[in-house]
């Protein structure tokens, strides 16, 4: 027994350092690390004729469990069944988690009789190990994982083959440190590659002319550089002074900069020549940097010769002009809708008192109230298209729609003068790319002047003239045309040719700023088309020719929402209403209860804070201006509690309604603007209590 024992010994140390030396040599082979992890466990299941044999990494809290990374041998299902941690707990009691916490090989000589494998017992008998060693990879903090070895006989690692598989497993280690610095080298290598090419396209993708100088002489220019100071296809500009592009009314300033340029990144503006001898208006961006090993200035200098231009055209600002002038016609055009929801509302309650009021009659004062709301709320609207700067991405919409949505809003001004507003409807419909409130923007520019004209013409036209504004649509396969025509005194021949050049205005100081039909001219070119005055025999005829788009769908039309969803699609959901109007409030509220909702009521955002963390709800409806807490610091408490919180803002505040759309919506947010439509409410209550996934 003692020479069959030495045997068996001789053949395990013999095993072991062939696992070592084939070990070794895919090491040395090795260029991908979790290729290496298999080629070790493959080694040791077939030179050894282990079980199996694994490695796991250490993955960091919570759970600290151990990751397999790689396996090998008859029994890796055992893997499958499984839970091992490096924790202090029942898990990490075993060889594995204690190799990993005391940088230790840990040996099981007999899985049957261990106390510590008892978590792992009947697994163990299932796959046929009876020992198994466990051996740390890596060092200190360094520690990444452990290397594990299974045998199906007891007291299969004997004191030399433990050392020889230490060996192993810190070879191992640092064979994963010496491929994680390659690669991470390798990385770094092509990122580097990658952001020098990056540098290398924009710098010749770029549309400003970028130019390197050392001390006054152009050591670089991009091609973008021919083009901005005229020189042609042969012409090279390195070599050049830069003074020589600057001209003499920047030349002191560019001086004193070459001899002294300033810390940091420098922008200045600067006249500056071509070689052609053009002078321009010129914004400079500079920094120091070193090139080809040389200190030297970056400059990017950009045209802003049509920017300076628009700027100047712009101190005028038509869009707030146009607003001033309509201001007066605004106020009577909200005055009209609340004056018929005040009289449709003490009239039904006068009834209502004397039991006069039969149900049907007052449903069609409630449906009176809110469509007369729902004016209000469009007038509002038109006032915001004006007051904002439009910022919304390209989009497909009904031209003649928009044209309508626009000439609505105008034709009640034009009743007191006498006017009349006709709008022909499309035969078709007119889809084109745009900005829906540009092309509004330019009817209703259209639409003010020829008001003005008709108006102020008025006392030279026959007692018996009426005024008159006509829009019709003229539509073939790919272009749209759009005619704006009144019957009023026409526009002079003698100066057709300049109503489209800035500041030119007809009418009195005071009255005007010029820019209307300039910027209307721009926005209509913007949009791929053409705004023209056409001559006719009477009045004046605008013409607005845009692009149709091909194969765009139908219009998606918005009717009026129902006023409320099924009660069923908002379950009982817990709806916080915050607004320190206790009206508007009650009655939000009133409407929820209906639906099956419990509803908290706050009067301020300190106050709904207060409520919702002792009973937080589902969805938070909150107004924005409030006296104790405003809605924006309530909403931001609410968002940093809860990310996914349903949040809905209502709120009159134009400013407000503008920033909040931009940052804060979301799928689980939404701004919606005063007058409320509680259809649009409901469903959209209905849609944040729905249940993920559905």
């Amino acid at each position: 027994m003692t020479g069959a024992k030495a045997d068996d010994d001789a053949r395990m140390v013999d095993r072991a350092v062939t696992v070592l030396a084939r070990s070794t040599e895919a090491l040395v082979r090795a260029t991908d690390e979790f290729t290496l992890l298999e080629e070790i466990c493959r080694i040791g299941v077939e030179v050894v004729g282990y079980r199996l044999v694994w490695i796991g990494y250490a993955r960091p809290t919570p759970g600290k469990l151990v990751m397999p990374m790689a396996s090998a041998g008859a029994a890796r299902a055992y893997l499958d069944h499984i839970t091992i941690s490096w924790a202090d707990d029942e898990f990490g009691c075993g060889p594995t988690g204690i190799s990993i916490r005391t940088g230790e090989p840990c040996i099981i000589t007999d899985t049957e009789t261990s106390e510590v494998y008892r978590p792992w017992r009947e697994a163990a008998r299932r796959f046929g190990f009876r020992s198994t060693i466990s051996l740390p990879i890596g060092d200190g903090d360094e520690r990444i994982g452990a290397l594990m070895f299974y045998a199906d006989q007891p007291n299969a690692f004997d004191p030399v083959t433990v050392r020889l598989l230490m060996g192993l497993a810190r070879n191992l280690a640092h064979g994963i440190s010496a491929l994680r610095m390659k690669a991470l080298h390798d990385q770094t290598a092509r990122d580097l590659a990658e952001s020098e090419e990056r540098y290398r396209s924009l710098i010749e993708m770029a549309p400003d002319a970028i130019l390197v100088h050392c001390h006054g002489t152009i050591v670089f220019a991009n091609p973008a550089s021919s083009e901005v100071f005229g020189a042609g296809p042969d012409v090279s500009l390195v070599g050049r002074p830069l003074l020589d592009m600057v001209h003499e009314d920047s030349k002191t300033m560019a001086v004193s900069r070459i001899a002294e340029p300033p810390p940091g990144t420098y922008v200045g503006q600067y006249k500056l020549t071509t070689l052609d001898g053009r002078v321009f208006e010129a914004e400079i961006t500079a920094c120091s940097i070193t090139f080809r090993g040389v200190p030297a200035r970056l400059l990017t200098i950009r045209d802003i010769t049509e920017r300076a231009q628009v700027q100047e055209q712009l101190l005028q600002n038509a869009k707030l002009a146009t607003l001033g002038e309509m201001a007066a016609g605004l106020v009577h055009e909200l005055s009209q809708p609340l004056n018929i929801i005040r009289l449709a509302a003490e009239g039904a309650l006068m009834l209502i008192e004397r039991g006069k009021a039969t149900p049907e009659w007052q449903a069609q004062q409630f449906q009176l109230v809110a469509e007369q709301s729902e004016r209000a709320a469009e007038i509002i609207d038109d006032i915001r298209i004006f007051s904002r700067r439009d910022t919304t991405p390209l989009q497909v919409f009904d031209a003649m729609q928009t044209v309508e949505s626009a000439a609505e809003v105008l034709c009640r001004q034009l009743k007191p003068d006498g006017i009349s507003l006709e709008v022909a409807a499309a035969t078709a419909p007119t889809p084109v790319r745009g900005r829906r409130v540009q092309l509004e923007q330019v009817v209703m520019n259209l639409l003010n002047n020829a008001h003005h004209a008709l108006r102020d013409g008025k006392n030279h036209m026959p007692r018996d003239w009426r005024g008159q504004i006509r829009i019709a649509a003229e539509q073939d396969f790919d272009r749209l045309r759009i005619l704006i025509s009144d019957n009023g005194p026409g526009i002079p021949e003698t100066i057709r040719h300049r109503i489209f050049e800035p500041f030119f205005t007809t009418k009195d100081a005071g009255r005007g700023t010029g820019l209307g039909l300039s910027v209307s001219y721009s926005l209509i070119a913007s949009m791929g088309g053409r705004l023209q005055s056409l001559e006719c025999a009477s009045g004046a005829t605008f013409a607005i020719d845009l692009p149709l788009v091909a194969n765009a769908g139908p219009s998606q039309m918005t009717s009026m929402p129902p006023c409320a969803p099924m009660p069923s699609a908002l379950g009982n959901g817990h709806i916080l209403v915050v607004d320190d109007e206790a009206a508007a409030a009650d009655a939000l509220a009133h409407y929820l209860r209906a639906l099956g909702c419990r509803i908290s009521i706050a009067a301020a955002g300190d106050q709904a804070w207060e409520l919702f963390c002792k009973d937080p709800a589902d969805i938070v409806i909150t107004d924005l201006r409030m006296p104790a807490g405003n809605g924006e610091e309530l909403v931001e408490k609410l968002r940093e509690f809860d990310p996914l919180l349903p949040i809905i803002i209502v709120t009159g505040h134009l400013g407000a309604t503008e920033r909040l759309t931009d940052t804060l919506q979301d799928d689980r947010c939404a701004v919606l603007k005063k007058p409320l439509a509680l259809g649009n409410l409901g469903e959209l209550i209905a849609r944040f209590l729905q249940p993920p996934g559905e």
